[in-house]
């Protein structure tokens, strides 16, 4: 399959809907449609909104299906693959600015993307290639933009920003409430990325 494929992302404060790269970030728009074919992102939460220590910007918010693990209500992990190869934004021409899905990364160890996608309300070149230098310099996979529903985003990102987390690098920065994220589709075939 070639072109866009839409996203749609029911949460509990309203509708988002992602135009899905796959022409631009075929590796990572894969990994994303599997994850949602497999229902991978129902009953999950967004749960983070920063502007990673820049307050003069809107910031960023980030969900996903480690939530639990992340903010210390569970020690199980939900056993979801990592994806070891990346779409770099200097090979997809796709940049972290206002409205960009992308996915974030293993920092900590192994560097692998994991399925926790984030939505930018801001310009965050940082996240692009040669951005940053943790884990390495291959910045952040750019896969997809927003089409509808930035005014969702943007309530997420309001939320009080005081939760608890066991991890240190995410403290001021994690949902009081996270938003449960109802249900994730697309709109193409899950036989058409299996390959």
């Amino acid at each position: 399959m070639t072109g866009d494929v839409t996203l749609r992302i029911e949460t509990d404060l309203g509708v988002i809907d992602v135009a899905v790269h796959l022409d631009r970030a075929p590796i990572t728009a894969a990994y994303v449609l599997r994850l949602v074919d497999s229902g991978r992102y129902d009953g999950a939460s967004f749960y983070r909104s920063t502007s990673l220590g820049r307050p003069d910007r809107r910031p960023l918010i980030q969900g996903g299906p480690l939530a639990p693990v992340l903010m210390g209500w569970s020690r199980e992990s939900p056993g979801i693959p990592m994806l070891e190869s990346i779409d770099t934004t200097d090979t997809t021409g796709l940049r972290h600015r206002a409205g960009t899905v992308s996915l974030a990364r293993d920092l900590g160890r192994t560097g692998h993307v994991v399925p926790e996608m984030f939505i930018c309300l801001d310009d965050y070149p940082e996240l692009d290639a040669g951005g940053r230098t943790e884990p390495d310099a291959r910045g952040f996979p750019a896969f997809g933009t927003v089409t509808a529903g930035l005014d969702v985003v943007a309530a997420i990102a309001a939320r009080d920003t005081s939760g608890a987390t066991p991890i240190e690098r995410l403290r001021g920065e994690v949902l009081t409430q996270p938003v449960d994220i109802l249900r994730a589709t697309s709109t193409h075939s899950p036989f058409e990325s299996s390959s």
